[in-house]
């Protein structure tokens, strides 16, 4: 009896993820911008063994070896006993004379988000490892604080309680596995809501650990509330990383413990705070939080993924930016293991928008298309009247659009370039007023001046105006109209030289008259790192490297390879 004579594409099956068999082109593959090869038609037939059918004798203990493509480069570097995790002591041997079975990987887990493959519901026949026992919350010695230039630097390990933190439940064996790699969405809700998720880990403290007894966990936490959080909560009308995150640390070591990582390692750049702080308080919160990321009930859980995003700000401050293809993108973790239409509202909203702008920032720097599904209920690509926070986000999606149109694997398809184009020039004119700049100056170029000053009221503003005119830098320089034969194509490539240079000015200007709004100069740093090498005056090129340079000092946003990569473009690297 024949039991199956359909297959679905190749890339869904090595991930083992069900296809919907659409044509020319899967709907998961259309998703995540992959290349849809079909898979070989095979058909399953059932039949009954012979009576006298002989069998091969097996020995008590097996190990499957995972030959997925994903793990395929891994297995040479690993050994059968590079497991993730230690056997659990509570889990129960297997007899004598039995046979057992585990499904493991060769290579180990790296405890690290940027290098991670995570293994989600694999059934690895493997527990995670009990919490260790950390002291509680202490007082740091005040005569450390008393001698000249000492530094503030913790004196004990980030806070765990055994008492207080359960061991993980082990994945369910019944269940498929999906690997996250650093260029694929292989996650989905669809994969998660037929599953039987086990129960869900404790990831909270039954009290909260208010107030801190340990002053340099307490500067931690403020230095985060008040110069990190803007950071995330510039489209947030609510505020959630500067008002609800701190509010969940203290009941959530995870997210304290991130906290605390974040706020070290900025401090450590930008002054003289101990450089190994942030190791200690970021070792410990991966060492908990990877294997929650193998549950499927705590991988929904928003407050796991604000500390993911906290983690992702952390490894674009540590990674060079010539190493950022090798992030783990949490973002798709937890949005593709979630119902699209249960992230709009509260904290999982907030963390869904800077997720995207994170993978907008390593998709412009590494020119590649940004590696999320947009098809949420939230994304909002129509310019009808709504608040000013809704109109940045329309124009953070039309970029990322843009990157998918512009550096996609089919090319730049004419009608998509026009659809976007008129998009962008709605956008333009259907903004609300309150878009335009409070004050705006020329660039005085007697002065040497190479950007206009442009002012701002909200930083809200300021993504938006960015983001849009990122998306016009790409339009302009993908524009599928202009000649690439005859004698108009001069003029057409110099008007496009001018609209290019005219927005990057203005890019750059935002960027350095908004210095409350840090973002503001991260974002000018990306079209610098787009199209910052068509300038040839000197002047302007000092200016472009300053902002670079500015950006990095100023704010430990690693610009060293963009630096490099203008120097190089300008013909300076010669000079030297």
């Amino acid at each position: 009896m024949t039991a199956r004579a359909r297959t679905g594409c190749q890339p869904c099956r090595t991930r083992h993820l069900k296809c919907d068999h659409a044509t020319p082109q899967c709907g998961r593959c259309e998703a995540s911008n992959r290349e849809c090869t079909k898979g070989y038609p095979y058909r399953v037939y059932k039949s009954k063994f012979a009576d006298d059918q002989k069998w091969l004798k097996t020995t008590n203990d097996l190990t499957f070896i995972d030959e997925t493509e994903g793990l395929s480069n891994s297995h040479e570097s690993g050994s059968e006993s590079d497991t993730p995790f230690a056997p659990s002591e509570d889990r129960p041997s297997t007899p004598a004379g039995s046979t057992s079975s585990s499904h493991i990987p060769r290579s180990a887990v790296s405890p690290s988000l940027s290098s991670i493959r995570l293994i989600l519901d694999s059934d690895t026949g493997q527990t995670p490892r009990s919490p260790r026992s950390f002291t509680s919350l202490g007082t740091m010695n005040p005569s450390i604080l008393d001698k000249p230039g000492a530094k503030i630097i913790s004196s004990k390990p980030p806070i765990f309680s055994n008492d207080d933190f359960v061991q993980l439940p082990s994945p369910d064996p019944s269940t498929g596995k999906a690997f996250v790699e650093e260029d694929s969405v292989a996650l989905t809700y669809e994969g998660f809501q037929n599953s039987v998720a086990p129960p869900p880990p404790s990831i909270y403290l039954d009290t909260p650990v208010w107030p801190l007894t340990d002053p340099s966990e307490a500067v931690l936490l403020r230095h985060f509330v008040q110069n990190l959080a803007i950071w995330l909560d510039l489209c947030d009308p609510m505020q959630h990383f500067q008002v609800e995150v701190p509010r969940r640390a203290g009941i959530c070591p995870i997210l304290l413990n991130a906290i605390f990582a974040l706020s070290a390692r900025h401090l450590s750049h930008i002054g003289n705070y101990d450089s190994f702080a942030s190791n200690r308080y970021h070792d410990e919160c991966l060492k908990y939080l990877i294997p929650m990321l193998n549950n499927t009930a705590t991988i929904s859980d928003e407050t796991l993924f604000a500390a993911t995003i906290i983690l992702r700000v952390l490894e674009e401050i540590d990674l060079p930016d010539s190493d950022l293809q090798g992030h783990m993108l949490g973002i798709q973790v937890f949005v593709g293991a979630r119902d699209p239409y249960a992230i709009r509202g509260g904290l999982s909203e907030a963390a869904f928008w800077v997720g995207l702008r994170q993978e907008i920032y390593v998709a412009t720097v590494k020119q590649k298309s940004v590696k999320i599904n947009l098809d949420q209920c939230l994304v909002d690509r129509s310019v009808e009247p709504a608040s000013d926070f809704e109109w940045a986000n329309r124009a953070v999606v039309h970029y990322a659009d843009v990157l998918n149109c512009c550096f996609g694997p089919e090319g730049v398809a004419f009608s998509k370039w026009v659809e976007l184009k008129d998009y962008s020039e709605k956008w333009q004119e259907m903004k609300p007023s309150s878009f335009t700049p409070i004050f705006y100056r020329e660039a005085n170029a007697e002065k040497r001046e190479a950007f206009p000053e442009v002012w701002y009221s909200h930083a809200c503003h300021i993504i938006g105006v960015q983001h849009h005119k990122l998306g016009q830098i790409l339009l302009a320089i993908f524009d599928p109209k202009i000649p690439r034969v005859g004698g108009s194509r001069s003029t057409a490539i110099k008007s496009m030289e001018e609209q290019i240079k005219q927005d990057l000015r203005e890019l750059c200007g935002i960027g350095l008259y908004n210095r409350w709004t840090p973002p503001g100069i991260f974002t000018a740093s990306m079209g610098i790192a787009i199209c910052g090498d068509r300038f040839d005056i000197r002047s302007d090129q000092e200016a472009l490297l300053d902002v670079l340079v500015r950006t990095e000092n100023d704010h430990a946003r690693r610009t060293t390879a963009v630096q490099n990569q203008m120097k190089e473009a300008w013909g300076w690297m010669s000079e030297d």
